[in-house]
This record gives structure tokens, sequence and C-alpha cells, in this order.
């Protein structure tokens, strides 16, 4: 499998390449958002209102990049996108250390949350412009394995630093992402006798040409929310339902992170490499079956089995489901709208973000299991919508 994956990333184009490099070095230098919280209640004693004001802040800015640059891409370049967005990224990471103030440092959270989310549309459209339709779920498989390979790393190695020298998560944060621009700049040059990819200024619209092309984008992007919200749970929720909740010993939790992880990062590729004839439509209902009944089973037993086989079910289904949804979207998305339609629809991926914390805190007063019951339902109910959407071609686009 591993084998698999290094030749399915070697042989991509060789912008993707250099992409996936840029991806995976941005997100190993994502050290000090996950240690911010403890940060400013150690180091500089904010309370804890203050606290998830000033971090929630980043969720914020991060959904503005992505409208931002549904309007944004087509008319300024990709590559100056990301490169953009990396070096001020890298300005506000160390700046953070010199501010004080709750209202200053929510500030600097949200253009934290802005410069680092707007990476993630233009990447996609890099990959769209990039790849032809039948590549691309290898494609964007790629660059998901590049991001979670990266956000274990960096959160490890953050963790090292923390117990050393706190502020030194900011300082050393920002030189990552610093490396992972100049990685960009250079490495997306056109090679000596090598064709010049334009990237030039291009038609845009802000809505498709035809209703039917708007209503089955739409209709994509509303089934995805629920898996969107569910994908948000477990960072949210897993170690609280298995320590407290379940009273089980901590180790469960790194068992359940790490068995998911070791999956996404062995399996995704060459399973989505196996699986790129499938129709989109095919695909997403196994992610979407998998997934609902993987988060089902996470709140029906508290046996330790059946909660490692509902981690392999919803690990199955998100890498089946994420790949699936980006290129099907691009793929409904016509050149000119495109841009519009991956931005926003990384925007439902921050919504569920955001509304994860409060969603599971007031299902978690009904029992501990709730939050995982009625997830793992909403997931099954879109599964059941969206097999529904297929019959019609205003909400999905025929043999896809």
């Amino acid at each position: 499998m591993i084998g698999t994956t290094l030749r399915t990333v070697g042989g991509l184009d060789r912008d993707l390449r250099t992409l996936f490099t840029v991806t995976l070095l941005f997100r190993a230098g994502l050290m000090a958002f996950p240690f911010l919280s403890a940060y400013l209640l150690i180091g500089d004693g904010y309370g804890p209102v203050d606290v998830g004001l000033i971090v929630g802040a980043f969720g914020i800015g991060a959904v503005a990049a992505d409208v931002v640059a549904s309007v944004l891409l087509g008319r300024v370049p990709a590559r100056a996108v990301m490169l953009g967005g990396l070096v001020l990224h890298a300005v506000v990471l160390a700046s953070v250390p010199s501010l004080s103030g709750v209202a200053v440092l929510a500030a600097a959270t949200f253009a934290w949350g802005f410069t680092f989310e707007i990476y993630t549309p233009a990447s996609y459209s890099l990959i769209i412009d990039r790849t032809t339709p039948g590549d691309r779920k290898i494609s964007f498989a790629c660059n998901r394995l590049a991001i979670n390979v990266g956000m274990g790393v960096g959160p490890v190695l953050g963790g090292l630093v923390f117990a050393v020298e706190p502020v030194a998560l900011f300082w050393i944060n920002a030189v990552c992402v610093l490396g992972a621009g100049c990685y960009l700049l250079l490495g997306t040059r056109p090679a000596a006798g090598a064709p010049v990819h334009e990237e030039k200024p291009r038609k845009r619209r802000l809505v498709a040409g035809s209703l039917r092309e708007e209503t089955r984008f739409w209709t994509i992007f509303g089934l995805s929310l629920p898996i969107h919200l569910a994908y948000a749970l477990p960072p949210v929720l897993v170690s609280a339902y298995l320590i407290q909740g379940l009273g089980m010993p901590s180790y469960w939790v790194s068992v359940v992170f790490g068995l998911n992880a070791a999956m996404v990062v062995l399996v995704e590729v060459p399973l989505n490499k196996a699986m790129a004839s499938l129709p989109h439509a095919s695909s997403l209902l196994i992610g979407y079956g998998l997934a609902g009944l993987g988060f089902a089973a996470m709140g029906f037993s508290p046996a330790p089995a059946v909660l490692l086989g509902a981690t392999v079910l919803w690990t199955m289904g998100e890498m089946i489901v994420f790949p699936s949804l980006l290129s099907y979207v691009s793929e409904v998305s016509k050149r000119e709208v495109a841009d519009r339609n991956m931005s926003l629809f990384s925007g439902g991926v921050n919504v569920g973000v955001i509304a994860a914390p409060p969603v599971s805190l007031a299902l978690t007063s009904n029992g501990p299991s709730t939050p995982w019951l009625v997830i793992g339902g909403a997931v099954l109910a879109a599964f059941v919508a969206l097999a529904a959407a297929r019959l019609s071609p205003y909400t999905w686009q025929q043999d896809s």
C-alpha cells in the first residue's frame, strides 16, 4: 500500500507534486494554533470566555476567506493567492506573541484564520487546472494525504516545543510557512524546455450559466453539510466521550486516533485509485453509508471491539467521501464558476468545524452517546436524500 501511494504521488503532474510538498510543509508547520488556548490561559492569564472568543475568531476568519476566495479566484491566479496567503500568514504568526487585549487578539486570530484558509480553495483551483476529470479524485486524495500527514506531524512537534518555550511555537510555525512559500515559488517555475502554464485572469461567474448547474451544486452542497459536521465531531468529542462518558482509560483515545490516522495514510490513495472508475454517485453512497453506520455505532455500544469497528467504518467513509465530493463538485462546475463552487464547498467544511462544539455539547446533555447516534442518523438521512437526488437532472448530473 505504501508503494502504491508513493508511486501515485510521484506520478502526479510536476506542479501537483510541488503542491503536495508545499501543503505537507504548510500543515506540518501548524504548531501554534492547537496550543493557542493553553498559551493564553497559562501565559497571559486570560479567562475561558476570553479565550473562547479569541480562538473562535479563527473559524470566522476561515469562513470569510472561503467567501472572499469565491470572488478573488479567477481574477487572481491561484499560485499568487497561495503565495500571498502564506506570506501574510507568517506575518500574523510572528506578530501574535507581541499582542495583548481580547479585541486585538481576536482580530489577529481572525486574520490568522483568514490567511490560513485562503490557501485551501486556491489549491483546489490549481488541482482542477492541472487535472482531467478522470484523474481528479486521485489528485484530491493525494492532497488530503499531504494535509493529514502534515496535521499529524505539526501538533506532535508543537507539543515538544511548547514544553520548552511556548512563544517559540509562533516563530517556528512562521518559518515553516515561509519555507512552504519559498518552495511553492521555486517549485512552480517552468522547467527548462517545459510548456508554460498560463495563469491569466479568466472569465468567471458568481452564478452558474443554467438553472440545472446551479441547483446541482446547491444540492450537493446541502447534502455535504451533515458530512462536514460529522467529521468535525471526532476531534471535539472522542476524548471526552471515551474518558468521561464511558470511563475508559485515556490510552483508548490514542488508539482510536492512531487507527484513523494509520488507515488514512496507508489506505486512502490506493483505495481511491481502485475506485476511480466508479460513478460519483456510487462512491458517495458507499461512503455515506459507511460513515453513517460508523458514527451511529460509536454510540451504540461501549465495547472496545465495537468502538474500533465503528472507527474503521467512519474512517473508510472519510477516505471515500471527501475525494469523491471534491471531484464531483469540480465536475458539475463549469470552469467559470468552479472557483466559486469550490470556495463555498470549503466554507461548508468550516461551518461544520464551527458548529460541532455547540452541537455536541447540546446533544451530550441527553447522554454521552446521543451526539454519535444523532449525527450518524443525520448522515444516513443524507444517504437517502442522495439516492433520491440522483433521479432528477436538476439535482444530479446524470452518469456521475
